[in-house]
């Protein structure tokens, strides 16, 4: 039986442990990133929460998507521009800051031009809002919790789309599908 010499046999080591550092750095990222709806997603096929947040960081270490978290400046009140989206469609479901935040982000497209959805279907469930607009990728939009399992299969099988996860006030959380 014929080996690997030792150089390169420890060379596969090193790139593998590098690859898995690379995967539990980013699985660490997204669980303090990232509020779920349950411990455990039980509504899902695969319920196996460790599971689906490995996949997911497998997709960006593996560069098909792209993630990162966007931080509200210190100067700024909020990342929107304050414009309240208001009519006979008002959103009904969630808490009232779950309310309330999406009418703010539907608000500030709204006046930046854009094409605002409730709750468009995605490939797997759906988005609390989309945001479109002719020349740009699609935008999807979840204000506070996130269902994991959805996420990932929508990050899967979705082209050309971010999306983007408003878990609070402060902080936006960013994924990028080109």
């Amino acid at each position: 039986m014929n080996s690997l010499p030792t150089t390169l046999q420890s060379q596969e080591v090193s790139s593998w442990e590098e690859v898995e550092n690379k995967i539990q750095q980013e699985i660490s990222w997204l669980k303090e990133k990232l509020e779920t709806f349950f411990e455990k997603e039980d509504q899902a096929p695969i319920t196996c929460k460790d599971c689906i947040l490995r996949n997911i960081a497998i997709l960006i270490v593996s560069s098909k998507i792209q993630a990162s978290e966007i931080k509200k400046d210190l100067s700024l009140n909020s990342f929107w521009n304050g414009k309240i989206s208001t009519g006979k469609h008002n959103i009904r479901h969630g808490s009232d800051w779950h309310r309330e935040k999406m009418q703010e982000i539907k608000g500030h497209f709204l006046a930046e031009g854009y094409e605002v959805a409730r709750e468009p279907t995605l490939s797997y469930g759906r988005a609390d809002l989309g945001i479109y607009k002719e020349g740009m990728l699609d935008l999807f939009i979840e204000v506070g919790t996130v269902s994991l399992f959805k996420l990932w299969q929508n990050l899967e099988t979705t082209e050309k789309a971010i999306f983007l996860i408003v878990p609070n006030n402060e902080q936006l959380v960013e994924f990028i599908k080109t």
